[in-house]
Parts: C-alpha cells; structure tokens; sequence
C-alpha cells in the first residue's frame, strides 16, 4: 500500500494524519475544498458531494482516510452539514468499494450531522 488519499487533508486532524503518513514513506494526496496553509503534499481542490470527483480523486489509490466533513455544527445551516457530510461519506465508500481500495479509514463525530433534533 502506497498512495493514500486524505479528505479534509486541509483542516487540524488531515495535516497531522499528512504528516505522519509521509514520515511513514506514503505517497499522500490531500483532497479539501481549503487549501492547505502549508502544502505537505500535493493538494486538489474536490467537492466530496459529486460522486464524479471522488471517483477521480480515488482512482488508483490503494487507501482512503476520509476526515473530510463540515466539522462541527452551527457552521452552516444545519441541512447543509447533514446533506454535506452524509453524501460526502457515502461517495467515499461507495467509490472505494467500487474501485476495491484495500483500506478506508473514517473519524467522524456526532456534531458532523449537525443538530437538526435538538430543540
């Protein structure tokens, strides 16, 4: 297993996952819709809600590690992180399934859904 692709490379958790993955002789490509503040790896900008790009961004990866999410909610409206993180998870593992990736990683939390129960 060489080449890993991080969602969310951009963001606290994605650089230190980036860092650790290169002393470790990985291959990374960090895909985010933020631009990392410093490029550790190659970065492309992806929309993980358009299954097309996920399946670009995936294509001949041996791993996945997804981080990639609106991380926490009051961000954005509470629709927009649940459709967001709950269709870009699901790309995720639908891709990597379909492309037989040997290994997804996922970390997520309850606030990635946002709170649209809480009254």
């Amino acid at each position: 297993m060489r080449k890993i692709v991080v969602t969310g490379g951009s963001g606290k958790a994605g650089r230190a996952v980036i860092k650790d993955l290169l002393a470790h002789g990985y291959d990374v490509l960090n895909v985010d819709l933020l631009p990392p503040r410093e490029r550790l790896s190659p970065y492309l900008n992806t929309d993980l809600t358009d299954m097309g790009q996920v399946f670009e961004v995936l294509h001949g990866a041996d791993a996945v590690i997804h981080l990639g999410a609106i991380p926490a909610s009051g961000i954005k409206p509470e629709e927009a992180t649940f459709r967001n993180n709950t269709l870009s998870t699901y790309n995720i593992f639908n891709v990597a399934t379909t492309l037989r990736l040997q290994r997804v990683v996922w970390a997520s939390s309850e606030t990635t859904l946002g709170l649209p129960f809480i009254v």
